[in-house]
């Protein structure tokens, strides 16, 4: 199979994954795997992340655009406050981080998500609305960009604990959002607010990313190891099949039981398991 089309396949992988609690990064090293692909492969993650990047800024443009015009909005202080233990966190915990990729490391990703899920599903069963009242209060069938995003129902405490989950997801296999979204269930954020924080904060998270990989690349003259054609078609391919799934998403994470999506992964890591044996994967 071409490079082309390799990339290409990971970019639609990427874009389909990332607005899901299934962990996008996870799933790239997974086809990384069953490709064969062992070099660069935190570089081509992270450009394919800003290419789906791209479509959470057209999506919230709207927030965006406030946050921008008022920097010391509520919602910019509470992103600042979870994004400190977050980089923190990543600094910390990098070298060991690009270890893990191409490895079996995602099976326990897989399960630590799943679990995550779990847990922040049945103690929001606990404590929610009727969806009635629920739907109504929140307005979770409109845009993203029709709901008032600027003081979301965070406190700064829940911010903290929010940045820590965000920070120890940067390990493939533990999903950035599940982590984050089921972090903000366990501590009291409702699904709307905890999906909308989810992924405003991984804007900062993902740019950061993307400066180290260049200052590395840059600063080693290390070659990037693929083609800027093959490159360029995957960020295309990842950014439409985000911009496609993203309100998709949103409304899915929002609405949906999150146990569905540990099903998900808890059956995935019963497949590689299996795989380790007899090898049908890769």
């Amino acid at each position: 199979m071409s490079e082309l089309l390799i990339i290409i396949i990971l970019g639609l992988v990427q874009g389909a994954s990332e607005f899901l609690p299934i962990s996008s990064s996870g799933h790239l090293v997974l086809f990384y795997n069953i490709f064969g692909i062992k070099e660069n492969t935190v570089f081509l993650s992270v450009v394919l992340h800003i290419a789906t990047l791209i479509a959470v800024f057209i999506c919230y443009r709207k927030t965006l655009w406030y946050m921008i015009r008022h920097p010391f909005c509520n919602t910019n202080k509470k992103l600042l406050v979870a994004t400190i233990p977050t980089v923190i966190l990543a600094l910390l915990l990098n070298n060991l981080v690009e270890k893990t990729f191409g490895n079996n490391f995602i099976i326990i990703g897989f399960l630590i998500t799943a679990i995550l899920l779990l847990i922040s599903q049945s103690i929001n069963n606990r404590h929610k609305l009727t969806p009635s009242k629920y739907f109504l209060s929140k307005s979770i069938t409109s845009s993203v960009t029709n709901r008032d995003m600027t003081d979301l129902d965070i406190n700064y405490k829940q911010a903290v604990l929010i940045g820590i989950a965000q920070g120890l997801a940067v390990f493939p296999g533990i999903s950035r959002s599940g982590s984050t979204i089921a972090t903000s269930l366990i501590v009291g954020v409702n699904k709307t607010d905890a999906a909308d924080f989810s992924f405003l904060l991984s804007i900062p998270v993902i740019l950061g990313g993307l400066l180290q990989e260049l200052i590395k690349y840059f600063k080693g003259n290390t070659a990037i190891g693929y083609s800027a054609l093959s490159i360029s078609a995957g960020c295309l391919c990842a950014f439409i099949s985000g911009l496609f799934c993203i309100k998709l998403m949103l409304k899915m994470v929002k609405r949906q039981n999150l146990s569905w999506f540990s099903f998900y992964l808890a059956l995935l890591s019963l497949v590689l398991v299996i795989n380790q044996y007899f090898h049908f994967l890769y």
